[in-house]
């Protein structure tokens, strides 16, 4: 069963700044925005303001019903005991893998992005996932 009662939403507002700041750097030239750039063609620097600004917006409201969701998991689970950021990254492991690599191998490679592409865009995802379930879990 699902609990959404109990769940830490300081945790939640902390993750889900995680996720937009390792975002934030992950596609910025500083981080692997170039090589992002060369495999889609696509220079996020020279997009038109306006849609930047709506892909922005829209990328950090899909982070936070990410967050949320992780959140949910991470609490109907209730992990306790003495190792929980090991449980929780498992946690992030499991459904990183289950869920956002696996789902996004079809997408990659129907668009002909190929491998390096795919594991440019899900290794954000382990990280940001990893992270965030180890402290959803540990700060409940």
């Amino acid at each position: 069963m699902l609990e959404f009662a109990g769940i830490n939403l300081w945790a939640v507002a902390l993750v889900w700044l995680i996720y937009i700041a390792i975002g934030s750097f992950w596609y910025s030239p500083a981080g692997l925005g170039r090589q992002w750039t060369k495999l889609t063609k696509i220079d996020l620097l020279k997009m038109p303001k306006k849609e930047s600004t709506q892909a922005i917006v829209s990328v950090a409201i899909s982070a936070i019903f990410q967050v949320l969701a992780l959140a949910v998991v991470i609490n109907s689970l209730h992990i306790t005991g003495s190792a929980p950021a090991t449980q929780g990254f498992m946690v992030g492991f499991v459904l990183w893998l289950g869920l956002t690599a696996a789902t996004t191998v079809g997408v990659t490679l129907y668009q002909r992005r190929g491998w390096k592409f795919l594991w440019l865009n899900s290794g954000y995802f382990f990280v940001v996932m990893s992270i965030g379930s180890v402290i959803l879990a540990v700060w409940q």
